[in-house]
């Protein structure tokens, strides 16, 4: 079988393992026979990416790759292989230790190095890690044509010559500066939107995940008129153990009795929030103080809010798309623009979020799953207001021809879905290098003061419902700001916060919570996970994506409606299908493999009056997925299966639930999926039990046994 890519959505992530402890003799055959990805891995990646570079002539013997991680690897084995293999290729590693993802990216662009490496699988579980790249000038991600390069690199080289080769580059540790770099940039307040006194009165709880804000989230939080309480800051407890945003996805409230007998008992954040909301409740209920939360993931480039209603007596999550809505409305209330700013979201989002954007005045676009394509389209955008002002100073007819063949060249690769992150940059670098070395530095300084300034950048923000919230920034360099674009959570909890104190009611009632917790009016929403399957069966041409496809179209034949297949640009192997009505969208459902983690999800968007047919379908597609697209090499499928066999005739406790044969399996991590998120077994006390969909899925594997 030929391996084009293998990457996800973001990088490349799975479950770690000591070579020394794994039956492959080199990181490949044990990455694709065995599933782990080991220290070898990481050294052999970084390696094959700084090769990339120099053959590409991006980068130049001795030129700076910028490494920084979360605190997930304990032994250091991981991440000092990755320093060794980008210093084999012959470039000077920066390391700049536990940082978040975007302190480590900002820190490329200040030193101008080629690349930047992020140690992280974010917010998977703690026995997993992987790797993300910045590339440098343009801080892309990479797109899959950069991913089929570096997977073709790997997968051709011959590690034993690895093993023996000298350390050539450099070393060199810049932790301080990065720091200090990343604490400015946030103290600066052209980089979030939130007066200090806004806070008067207001209670924060925040959530850093036991990740990479563990070590500077207090520093970074000094409002002095807030009362603060840190929560999950150590990462000996387990980055993402019952902390973090992953399991707060697809959750609006959580009542208290979820926090303090359910789901979400043991969430510490979740009881500081109900303790604290109780303890002040009386005050809550007759003026306008708030019980907060800011909550991140491993990695600390998405958040999501919290807020306790007094009136309720739940806890409110406030996802990607209702914190974009907030910061949509607060950008329009403050800035203008000369045509329609973009708002630009994913497939995953809220189908009525783009409406309700459109209603105050936004264009829209929606990408695909990943917050790499929105900041693709932010440096697009970019750099298309950098080329219009160009434009109007620059009258020489050999520029005009250039800035031609650069923007077809753009054009190209977007028409062609062939999307290549570093031809990007370089391309957009072409331009920029033209008019230094023909008119002057000067002018590219202007250029760039020019689109910092947020009425002339036609990007006005980009989200994620799952917390990824982009708006502009600046980082300075000398006397000249430049824009910068990243995913951070901690920006976004200040941009969403500084939106709703702006926007809100004077005092505190239950409609100010329900519009809290629902700024528009919101859509059907259900994403529906299937853990341990085997990715290649949704791939395009196979015979179970044929049937699914089938299944779904007999589904959705809806009386006055029309279903179109969507072959989506960015991620050709997303099954998409619109439902439209009368040419307008009504509903989306796809099945798509993700990028970050073992698994499909089945997605199911619409107008909130088709809920009743969509729960319908998804009664009958999410059962088909669940025994369909299972890998039975898996060891975790397997592990699964024998779970439900075990539960098949009674209630056990979870010691009664352990197997000697997949020791090497993380029991709570397989009994958390296999609950909350695909809802095949239950908790109820200190006793497991089987559901009727676990007990589909047993039969059915029974039978076909």
């Amino acid at each position: 079988m030929t391996i084009e890519r293998i990457q996800g959505t973001d990088g490349i992530r799975g479950i770690v393992r000591l070579a020394e402890d794994c039956s492959g003799s080199d990181p490949i055959s044990v990455f694709l026979h065995e599933a782990v990805l080991t220290e070898e891995f990481f050294e052999l990646y970084t390696y094959a990416y700084c090769q990339e570079l120099l053959e590409a002539d991006f980068a130049s013997a001795n030129d700076l790759a910028v490494i920084g991680w979360d605190p997930r690897d304990m032994s250091g084995s991981f991440n000092h292989s990755a320093i060794r293999g980008i210093r084999k290729a012959g470039l000077t590693a920066v390391v700049v230790d536990i940082l978040p993802t975007p302190a480590i990216s900002l820190y490329q662009l200040h030193v101008g190095a080629a690349c930047a490496f992020v140690l992280t699988a974010s917010h998977n579980p703690a026995d997993q890690n992987g790797i993300k790249i910045f590339i440098g000038h343009s801080n892309l991600k990479l797109f899959p044509e950069d991913d089929k390069r570096l997977t073709q690199r790997c997968l051709s080289f011959n590690f034993e010559n690895l093993r023996s080769a000298p350390l050539i580059g450099e070393l060199r540790n810049d932790h301080a500066a990065a720091r200090k770099l990343f604490i400015e940039f946030m103290a600066d307040p052209q980089n979030h939107w939130l007066n200090k006194d806004s806070l008067v009165g207001a209670k924060i709880i925040v959530d850093a995940a036991n990740g990479a804000f563990s070590p500077l989230i207090e520093d970074l939080l000094n409002y002095e008129s807030a009362d603060y309480i840190f929560t999950n800051c150590d990462p000996a407890r387990g980055i993402n153990v019952r902390s973090g945003v992953a399991d707060l996805e697809g959750v609006s409230s959580i009542s208290a009795d979820e926090i303090e007998n359910g789901l979400f008992s043991g969430y510490e954040t979740l009881e500081k929030m109900l303790a604290s909301g109780r303890e002040q409740k009386e005050k809550l209920l007759n003026n306008s103080g708030q019980v907060l939360g800011f909550v991140f993931d491993g990695d600390g480039d998405r958040c999501f809010l919290l807020s306790y209603d007094p009136f309720q007596d739940c806890v409110l999550v406030v996802g990607g798309d209702a914190q974009a809505f907030f910061q949509a409305k607060l950008l329009q209330q403050n800035y203008s623009w000369n045509q329609g700013p973009l708002f630009v979201n994913t497939v995953e989002s809220d189908l009525e979020a783009g409406r309700a954007v459109q209603q105050i005045g936004f264009e829209t676009m929606q990408c695909a799953v990943g917050d790499k394509w929105i900041l693709w389209q932010a440096c697009f955008y970019d750099w298309q207001a950098k080329r219009e002002f160009y434009l109007n100073k620059i009258a020489a007819s050999e520029f005009r021809i250039l800035q031609e063949q650069v923007r077809t060249r753009l054009e190209q690769m977007v028409q062609s879905t062939k999307f290549d992150a570093l031809s990007a940059t370089t391309t957009f670098m072409s331009l920029e290098k033209w008019v230094s070395n023909n008119i002057g530095d000067e002018l590219v300084n202007s250029a760039y003061d020019h689109v910092c300034q947020q009425q002339n950048n036609i990007f006005a923000i980009g989200s994620e419902e799952s917390g990824h919230v982009i708006t502009l920034a600046k980082m300075n360099f000398g006397h000249v700001n430049r824009p910068v674009f990243i995913g951070n959570g901690l920006k976004c909890a200040l941009n969403s916060l500084a939106a709703i104190q702006a926007l809100r009611s004077a005092k505190n009632t239950p409609e100010f919570f329900e519009w809290l917790k629902c700024p528009f009016p919101s859509g059907f929403q259900k994403s529906l996970p299937v853990y341990y399957v085997d990715k290649s069966l949704l791939d395009e041409g196979s015979v179970l994506r044929t049937e699914l496809e089938e299944l779904l179209l007999a589904n959705l034949n809806w009386p006055e409606m029309e279903v179109e297949i969507v072959k989506c640009q960015e991620e050709p192997e997303m099954l998409l299908l619109n439902v439209l009505e009368n040419g307008l969208p009504a509903a989306a459902v796809f099945v798509r493999n993700s990028g970050t983690e073992d698994k499909l999800s089945l997605y199911l968007r619409g107008r909130k009056e088709l809920e009743v047919r969509l729960e319908s379908l998804a009664g009958k597609i999410y059962p088909f997925l669940l025994l369909s697209f299972k890998c039975k090499n898996s060891p975790m499928a397997q592990a699964e299966q024998l779970i439900l066999l075990r539960l098949k005739d009674g209630a056990k406790q979870a010691i009664d639930l352990s197997f000697e044969q997949f020791a090497k399996i993380s029991l709570n991590r397989l009994l958390h999926e296999m609950s909350s998120r695909q809802q095949l077994i239950k908790q109820e006390g200190d006793t497991w039990s089987i559901t009727e969909t676990g007990r589909i899925c047993l039969n059915h594997t029974e039978r076909s046994e």
